[in-house]
């Protein structure tokens, strides 16, 4: 059965598992998805092989996986979504898959690439082209991508999820809201002839920038 919402063509499933072409890269990630099974983290799909066609065969994770970002979550769904977040980056502190840098930095932490169970999110999918980079822009990207504070409005709803993500993941440095300005203005001037992508980048940056001095007042320094 053809599974649809990623960005790599040809993934299917078939029973409990998944089959997907191999990519560039692809050896390094299956060693993170073995490392991730060594440690006992169930919060990633497990490596199973190479099935006779060439395609890399990975567990099938039961459970909800969102078609589009934006869903408003529940203070109990944001804060097991940092909870996933700040074990991915304690896993592979220190390890080849952080390469001199921080930590492995999963490349799209929105929400369509988690799986839920009942609204919770339980595990990470698609994790081709991680990069190592630092827990702070990861974690930015997750607060905006994951979390998604304008899906809460204005104001104080927004800056409490933000809160409750970071007391989760147990922050205790500066800069997130910086390091979140800059993820969404990348993200707001890469559509190029996307004029319908460019607008929503576009309110979501104002959304961030309106609320910025309040999320810096209510986010941990």
């Amino acid at each position: 059965m053809p599974l649809t919402g990623g960005h790599t063509p040809g993934v299917v499933r078939a029973g409990d598992t998944v089959r997907r072409p191999l990519q560039p890269g692809s050896a390094r990630i299956h060693r993170l998805l073995a490392y991730f099974e060594r440690c006992g983290f169930d919060g990633a799909p497990r490596f199973l092989g190479i099935d006779a066609r060439g395609r890399e065969v990975l567990s099938f994770i039961e459970g909800f996986a969102p078609p589009h970002n934006g869903f408003e979550l529940s203070e109990e769904g944001v804060r097991a979504g940092a909870r996933l977040i700040r074990r991915v980056h304690d896993l592979t502190e220190g390890t080849e898959f952080a390469a001199g840098s921080e930590v492995a930095c999963h490349p799209n932490l929105s929400q369509p690439n988690f799986i839920f169970r009942d609204m919770i999110p339980v595990a990470i999918i698609d994790w081709d082209t991680t990069l190592p980079g630092t827990r702070l822009a990861n974690f930015a990207d997750f607060l905006w991508a994951f979390v998604h504070p304008a899906v809460y409005g204005e104001g104080e709803p927004a800056a409490r999820m933000l809160r409750v993500a970071a007391d989760a993941y147990r922050w205790t440095g500066p800069g997130l809201v910086d390091a979140m300005l800059t993820t969404v203005r990348d993200f707001a001037t890469g559509f190029g002839n996307n004029p319908g992508a460019l607008d929503w980048g576009l309110a979501e940056l104002a959304h961030l920038e309106r609320n910025a001095g309040l999320f810096r007042a209510r986010l941990p320094a």
